[in-house]
């Protein structure tokens, strides 16, 4: 039945091109499907999609807007792919840093790495500390590249000079950039969440709060940004909650994660 419906969707998607003199390539389009680890062992009978004139079966792992999405959402095989990649360019930086002035050299590792990493970088909210400790040491290479530090002196110090947070914290700085925008109007439709409604007004009522709701399954359910939004946001202090404007509000939250990551 859902297949049914999707087909219908995808008909109508193509139709639209068409009349717009588009086109629509068939052959391109993949089907993902998640499968929770209960059933992933398991040997079911996966749906096959036509588009058009195209039979289009499930894939273990497709790339959307950057990101490669699997079956399961562990995004190991998209940690795996941003890392390769990071290390591909520090290595391409470092054969021509000595011909490049400091700030040239910086503006090419946050183009090429640092903005690779926070890329879509809520999506890895939760996920197990190895991973994120894949990009940590992408991060730590960045770091030693641009500072000239050999590869055994403590990397520590070193973030703490650059004022880089830890990837960790850049995901919490991201989703927290992303609330505000919620709490305050300006993100986009679909990311809207209800806010908690207060009983009385209080100090606070200006330091308005996120609805928190709890997840049915624990392992990827509290990832959720419906979920983790609210968490993380309701956690701020009332004089950061009520800052309206957005580049003050992120000074503020870097201030307090950064403090937090080297404390």
């Amino acid at each position: 039945m859902a297949i049914s419906h999707m087909e219908e969707c995808i008909s109508e998607v193509r139709m639209w091109l068409s009349n717009n003199q588009l086109k629509l390539n068939d052959d391109k389009t993949d089907l993902l499907m998640l499968i929770p680890p209960s059933t992933r062992q398991k040997h079911i009978q996966l749906p096959v999609l036509s588009v058009g004139s195209s039979l289009i079966t499930p894939s273990s792992k497709s790339r959307n807007l950057g990101v490669v999405f699997d079956q399961g959402m562990t995004f190991h095989d998209h940690i795996s792919k941003t890392v390769s990649t990071g290390f591909f360019y520090l290595r391409s930086i470092a054969l021509a840093k000595k011909y490049l002035p400091a700030e040239a050299l910086a503006t090419l590792v946050h183009a090429f790495v640092s903005a690779r990493i926070d890329s879509c970088s809520s999506i890895l909210y939760g996920l197990p500390k190895y991973e994120i400790n894949r990009l940590q040491k992408l991060l730590n290479q960045a770091a030693r590249l641009l500072t000239h530090t050999g590869k055994y002196e403590h990397i520590t110090p070193i973030l703490r000079k650059l004022h880089w947070l830890p990837v960790h914290q850049r995901i919490q700085f991201k989703i927290l950039t992303l609330a505000h925008k919620v709490v305050y109007e300006t993100s986009p439709l679909y990311l809207r969440l209800p806010k908690h409604q207060q009983s009385r007004i209080t100090r606070s009522s200006s330091a308005p709060l996120l609805e928190r709701k709890t997840a049915k399954k624990r392992s990827a359910g509290d990832r959720a940004f419906s979920v983790a939004a609210p968490s993380l946001w309701n956690a701020l202090p009332v004089a950061i909650r009520s800052t309206g404007d957005l580049h003050a509000f992120q000074r503020l939250i870097k201030t307090i994660l950064f403090r937090n990551a080297f404390s």
